[in-house]
């Protein structure tokens, strides 16, 4: 049976990634000037190393805990707070589906990661690198490059509930789960969403998981229960969060590294216009996302509303 996923019309996302949380509060009355509904914050959980020079530490947690080098949880509930008072929803990105890797490159978790979580073997994948990203039997149930979790485990999904609803006791709004196109839906043998996101301690959750470079009908499955962050212009209009440029594809893969600030906010007027829900990552050093384009893009898109 489909799930029906109480999801907003429209959301305009600002997603601030690597930022200190005390940052985005000091900016919260520009963001909502700018007329954006709500902010994406980076991971807050612990991490193996600091974060600050390499980006994609903030992707190698330690445990399903609050705290890190970008803010504390007395930070993150400051900032919800602060955020609320502007108008404006917070979601956190979090990282739910794998650990920090070994020093020596193996597929077995840092020495600093949670000792209840290394202690089970029954939560976890088989040790094999996902090789090929087609082969949906290797992305469910191989690990992408870091030791992943097998989150069809209920006592494992009970940690990530308990994790999740301690960010909704802080003020978290919604979700971004990060790699959710590595988790399984029902139809694959995973309850994880299902039981995930009904156990939350909230009714007025915006969940959003990254399910990138996938077609169609991949794509549908995972809109069953939550929407999809994606980069893939999509039929489901109304359930996905599209972006014209990310984290990874600037930062990471880079195939939006040569474009300008100027060309890519074009780009995400042309996603603006034709989707309901969409996410503006802020570059780092870079104050594009305060232009009086990104506040007459979002305008239009009321006015056509």
């Amino acid at each position: 049976m489909k799930e029906v996923v109480d999801s907003p019309k429209t959301m305009r996302i600002l997603q601030c990634l690597n930022w200190q949380l005390d940052s985005v509060a000091e900016v919260a009355p520009i963001i909502r000037e700018q007329g954006f509904q709500a902010v994406q914050v980076g991971p807050l959980q612990p991490l193996k190393e600091d974060g600050y020079e390499h980006w994609w530490m903030s992707y190698q947690p330690c445990a399903l805990t609050i705290g890190n080098q970008y803010g504390s949880r007395d930070d993150f509930i400051r900032l919800c707070d602060i955020l609320h008072n502007e108008g404006l929803l917070v979601f956190p990105d979090v990282v739910c589906t794998h650990v920090a890797g070994a020093v020596d490159g193996t597929l077995s978790p840092h020495e600093k990661v949670d000792h209840k979580l290394t202690e089970n073997p029954k939560f976890w994948r088989e040790a094999k690198f996902i090789d090929n990203w087609d082969d949906r039997f290797q992305v469910i149930h191989y690990c992408a490059g870091l030791p992943t979790f097998d989150l069809s485990n209920t006592e494992l999904q009970d940690y990530v509930i308990c994790f999740l609803n301690d960010l909704i006791s802080c003020g978290a709004d919604g979700f971004r789960f990060d790699s959710a196109k590595s988790i399984p839906t029902p139809s694959e043998g995973c309850n994880f969403f299902p039981r995930v996101l009904s156990n939350l301690n909230s009714n007025h959750l915006f969940n959003y998981g990254e399910v990138i470079f996938a077609d169609e009908s991949l794509i549908s499955m995972y809109t069953d229960y939550l929407d999809v962050l994606t980069n893939t212009w999509s039929e489901c209009k109304d359930n996905v969060v599209l972006f014209s440029e990310s984290h990874d594809s600037f930062l990471g893969l880079g195939y939006t590294r040569d474009k300008s600030s100027r060309e890519v906010t074009l780009d995400y007027a042309h996603v603006v216009d034709n989707f309901p829900k969409t996410i503006y990552y802020a570059r780092p050093f870079d104050d594009e996302w305060k232009s009086s384009a990104i506040k007459e893009i979002h305008q239009k898109s009321l006015v056509k509303k």
